[in-house]
């Protein structure tokens, strides 16, 4: 990754870290947070013993309207002697509405108790105690503030355990636990009715078993709705006393929902942070971008579930603001970055490839490495002959003209095999296949366009004659080798372009077509390359194609190196009468000649010539009596040129 991105995807990773933990540690969204986590609680099995007996709609038909008499609750503690504590959730803090005698029966029954039982206190805004039973009860039971926070949505999520002045709340009395902290979170077992209610007028009518209490924490509250003490939960509206009854079974099963640890969370942040900023900036495709991004967001959610299943609470909001700011910002640069580089590829190429390939690349950049790549390449230069005799016969206008139409026909027929034209030089043309994508077929691909670019020349020179112009005569140079492939130039000013002797050497096998008298020569590598692309590719889709025939012309040394190459010509023209033959006639002269029986090949030679003029022929013929005059020394059948 380069310095600046490195830098950029930084920045993008610490500030989607310092927002996502600054809103972390100051609560910012603590309500909504609070939501995620209720959404979390499912309905658990029961495994402390709590029993209410619920003032409900059918106790309060039978045993007339609240409030009751106080020696009707009196009456049921008897049936509770096997209990191990019982809770009233019920104001005793004024005198009984019937006379002094109900509060002493009660308070007689509760002595006779061997269950302890607690009664509620209820606390000011300031967590002192404000409402406190009748003193006639205080050396009778326990007391507990039964206070129940609300928070900001209306939902009570949790309970004190203390106040200001060291009052107990009710369910910490009750349970018998006495929690160090201050405030735990409830976990609520499941919705309303979770616990076993039974109606109080049952009870009080003797119709429950007195087993049915054995140790067991009794509660006895209103769950009527009419009585108005309903409260709002993580799973819905439920009774006061219920609530106090998931408080009561937390404290005893201490399964307190506590949340991860700061350093731990934030060091989880800042892993969100990273990773999704390295998914997006690092992934070149959309798809890839699009399943990290997904196995990212699957984490934090199944991160969730998973810790709250061991009752540790997860900052999931915090952790998606820390997903989505370094998304949002990382998509952005690549966006920005990416549209960037895809001007600069369309910008680059758009004059050397045809469109499709261009969108290739746009989709897929990584295929393009610039600065310098070694690739194994085709290479193809192109000139015209006799360009300077070919001027003098035209103005200016008249030959700039017809150079645009030959280069127009010629570059449409390079891109069209998925070639890239690097760059015009004069009349010449230099291109080549493989890069920047890459092409399997490039040797194929080359010789086709060779071929093509022949036969579209033939159909122009027929159109220059009916317009009274100079016909062009092109040779081609083809060759196959590892180069150095990518922007070559200046800071200001670069080009896509290839360098190396394999780019020189294609360069000299256009020269050597004027002095065989051929239009294409090839390389042995291209040749080979070509001939296994041939051995793909089905008979339909080589009958679609033009024909490819080669035949070895030399073995040369060309000018600047010193090992000899085995050169080829490529047939642009196979539909020659006697091809067969003419070819048949010059392989033998080709063999006489290695040998050094130069008299016997000119024979040869000759015989290819009766059938129709072949260049070749005509040079061996040349070259040959050449050697018969000025024989050889170490004859070994290599023809050096001292000239390019």
């Amino acid at each position: 990754m380069p310095n600046k991105k490195i830098i950029i995807t930084s920045l993008f990773v610490l500030v989607a870290f310092i927002l996502s933990a600054f809103a972390y540690t100051y609560n910012v969204f603590g309500t909504w947070q609070e939501k995620i986590t209720d959404h979390l609680f499912l309905k658990q099995k029961v495994t402390s013993s709590i029993i209410i007996l619920g003032i409900d709609d059918e106790s309060l038909q039978s045993m007339g309207r609240w409030p009751w008499e106080r020696k009707t609750f009196a009456s049921v503690i008897p049936d509770l002697q096997l209990a191990k504590a019982i809770g009233f959730d019920i104001d005793f803090s004024s005198p009984s509405f019937k006379d002094n005698n109900d509060d002493l029966v009660f308070k007689e029954a509760i002595n006779a108790s061997k269950v302890p039982v607690t009664f509620p206190l209820q606390l000011r805004d300031d967590s002192t105690v404000g409402v406190r039973p009748l003193p006639l009860f205080d050396q009778s039971v326990k007391k507990g503030f039964v206070n129940i926070p609300v928070d900001s949505d209306g939902i009570v999520r949790r309970i004190n355990n203390t106040s200001n002045d060291s009052e107990r709340s009710f369910s910490s009395v009750v349970s018998g636990q006495t929690e160090t902290s201050t405030q735990n979170r409830i976990t609520f077992v499941g919705p309303s009715k979770s616990f076993l209610i039974l109606s109080f007028a049952d009870v009080f009518e003797h119709k429950i078993p007195a087993r049915i209490f054995d140790n067991a924490i009794v509660l006895i509250g209103v769950t009527a709705n009419d009585l108005h003490d309903q409260l709002q939960t993580p799973f819905g509206s439920m009774a006061g006393v219920e609530v106090h009854a998931n408080a009561i079974n937390t404290l005893l099963e201490k399964n307190f929902l506590t949340p991860i640890p700061n350093a731990l969370f934030l060091l989880i942040l800042f892993l969100i942070s990273l990773l999704t900023s390295l998914s997006i900036v690092l992934s070149k495709r959309l798809s890839l971008v699009i399943i990290s991004l997904s196995s990212i967001f699957a984490l934090i959610i199944l991160g969730t579930f998973s810790v709250f299943h061991f009752h540790y609470i997860f900052g999931t909001l915090y952790a998606l603001l820390a997903f989505i700011v370094s998304g949002i910002l990382s998509f952005l640069y690549s966006y920005i970055s990416e549209g960037k580089e895809k001007r600069m590829i369309h910008k680059t190429f758009q004059y050397y490839l045809m469109p499709d390939v261009i969108n290739e690349l746009l989709e897929n950049p990584d295929k393009l490495k610039l600065g310098g790549e070694r690739k194994k390449v085709t290479v193809l230069f192109s000139d015209i002959r006799g360009f300077t005799t070919l001027s003098e016969k035209l103005s200016p206008e008249e030959l700039t003209n017809l150079l645009n139409e030959y280069l127009t026909l010629m570059t449409d027929t390079i891109m069209n095999k998925r070639g890239l034209v690097d760059k015009y030089i004069g009349d010449a043309i230099m291109a080549f296949w493989g890069a920047p994508l890459q092409n399997n077929d490039q040797a194929y691909d080359a010789c086709v366009a060779s071929l093509t670019m022949s036969a579209e020349l033939k159909k122009l020179n027929e159109s220059l004659v009916e317009r009274n112009s100079p016909t062009i005569a092109i040779g081609i140079g083809l060759n196959t080798g590892d180069v150095v492939v990518g922007n070559m130039g200046s800071k200001r000013r670069f080009n896509y372009t290839i360098m190396g002797d394999e780019v020189n050497l294609g360069s000299r096998l256009e020269g050597l077509t004027k002095a065989y008298g051929v239009e294409c020569i090839i390389t042995e590598e291209t040749k080979k390359q070509c001939e296994a692309s041939l051995k793909k590719l089905s008979p339909s889709t080589q009958q679609n194609h033009p024909q490819i025939l080669f035949r070895e012309l030399d073995r040369v040394i060309v000018k600047g190196k010193k090992e000899p190459k085995v050169i080829y010509e490529l047939l642009t023209r196979p539909e020659t009468p006697h091809i067969t033959e003419i070819l048949q006639k010059f392989e033998q002269g080709r063999v006489l000649y290695v040998q050094g029986d130069f008299k016997n090949a000119i024979n040869s030679f000759n015989q290819a010539l009766s059938f129709h003029h072949d260049g070749p022929s005509a040079v061996y013929i040349e070259r040959c009596t050449h050697l018969i005059e000025q024989p050889p020394e170490n004859w070994n059948g290599v023809y050096e040129f001292k000239t390019k």
